[in-house]
């Protein structure tokens, strides 16, 4: 009676990395496909979802009130510079006064000491329409093949680590990635092709 053998550890590494390089370049060119209808959808869900929470409601608000900050803050810079007439006054007037773009918080400003900005409002609104879009993506016949595809790898994995006995694995795995187009047992497939060619050369 025959010891049964197992594959080795390193065996079964090298075999896990043959199914990534055989299923991943599929799963990379359908992700890349999905990709796109993401981007058409996150721009479809962000105006969409602006109008519905009222989002661009508060973002033209949040624009106009810097307008306003800035025109004020621009007077506030203009009417202290002017009343330093003296010397006195000129030499202790703040340098958020004599500096020409210090102390105004512009419009388009983002981040620093301007709180929350139109930028920071459009930037979330666009990470939630991003988080839909990806889920409404899933939907899609592209992003159901890339799921099909990964439950492919993954079964195809399992099977390398579930399969009692090794001689078994090629035949589990051809037919695993049959439907894909993908042939396995390349070194049978060869065989087949060279003894088909030969037979078309005899005939």
């Amino acid at each position: 009676m025959s010891k049964t053998k197992y594959m080795t550890k390193f065996q079964l590494e090298h075999l896990k990395d043959r199914v990534s390089n055989e299923i991943d370049p599929l799963i990379e060119e359908a992700q890349l496909l999905q990709k796109s209808i993401i981007a058409e959808l996150t721009e479809s869900a962000e105006l969409k979802l602006a109008k519905k929470i009222k989002a661009d409601v508060v973002i033209k608000e949040l624009e106009q009130a810097f307008q306003n900050l800035e025109i004020v803050q621009r007077k506030a810079k203009t009417f202290f510079s002017k009343n330093a007439t003296s010397s006195t006054l000129k030499e202790n007037l703040n340098y958020r006064f004599k500096d020409k773009e210090e102390g105004i918080i512009k419009t388009g400003s983002y981040r620093g000491n301007s709180g929350i900005t139109a930028a920071d409002c459009r930037e979330q609104l666009r990470e939630w329409a991003s988080t839909l879009a990806h889920k409404e993506a899933e939907k899609t016949e592209q992003g159901q093949k890339v799921k099909q595809l990964k439950l492919y790898k993954q079964s195809a994995i399992n099977q390398i680590f579930e399969t009692g006995i090794p001689e078994e694995l090629p035949a589990v795995l051809t037919s695993i990635f049959k439907p894909l187009g993908i042939v396995w047992d390349k070194k049978n497939a060869l065989q087949v092709e060279h003894l088909k060619q030969a037979t078309e050369k005899r005939a």
